[in-house]
């Protein structure tokens, strides 16, 4: 899902809606069908072919000042423990304060920042400089720029053929273009809706929304 200038609203996670939805909006006349799948759906009276891709045909401004979130951190730090410089899957890190809280420090983009949980016990209620660990940068509040950025060196498994004039990812290879890849695109919604109930609770702080806490609003569930 496209904003009217033919961006995704978000690049990791990338912006999807279900194909139910997608449906529900074209009826609605809320967005524009830029491309569609071969796959069909019916009722009684119609005939439609599944949208792969649409826009919005109201532009939707984005928060300049992205949400600050654990998503975003991690993000921000490109999923990278900032002590020991490896990459993790998500469900291996966790945030870490550099001046614990327990000495005044603050959660707050610029004394959080990424740990593999080795390196966060390693360190566990110090300073880096009282442990002999080093910081890999100092963390500061990302724009959003820089998150689109960061977003885009980690594109999804399933990325449809029909996708691929709207999305710039960086090194991105060939696109399947096969049965597989179009049943992957149409499951991938169901992916992200699982990490993302996978990861309520663990925000900061515990009442955050969902909305809030990947840093991008992408349906009014009132309407």
């Amino acid at each position: 899902m496209l904003n009217a200038d033919y961006r995704p609203l978000s690049y990791f996670p990338l912006s999807l809606w279900s194909w139910q939805d997608s449906i529900k909006a074209v009826f609605l006349d809320r967005v524009d069908i830029l491309s569609e799948y071969d796959a069909v759906v019916h009722s009684p009276r119609l005939e439609m072919r599944l949208p792969s891709v649409i826009s919005l045909r109201s532009y939707v401004p984005v928060n300049r000042r992205p949400a600050f979130t654990r998503f975003n951190v991690f993000l921000r730090d490109r999923f990278r423990c900032q002590y020991c410089g490896r990459r993790f899957a998500t469900e291996e890190l966790t945030f870490d304060h550099v001046i614990p809280r327990a000495r005044g420090g603050t959660t707050s983009w610029q004394n959080v920042v990424t740990a593999c949980t080795a390196c966060n016990t390693a360190k566990g209620a110090r300073t880096p400089a009282q442990c002999g660990m080093t910081l890999r940068s100092v963390p500061k509040p990302p724009d959003l720029t820089e998150l689109q950025e960061a977003g885009r060196h980690f594109p999804p498994g399933n990325l449809h053929s029909s996708w691929r004039d709207y999305l710039h990812y960086a090194g991105m290879g060939r696109v399947r273009s096969d049965e597989a890849a179009e049943s992957g695109a149409l499951a991938a919604h169901t992916t992200l809706r699982a990490i993302q109930s996978e990861a309520q609770g663990r925000a900061f702080p515990s009442d955050m929304t969902e909305g809030e806490y990947w840093g991008v609003q992408l349906q009014n569930d009132d309407d």
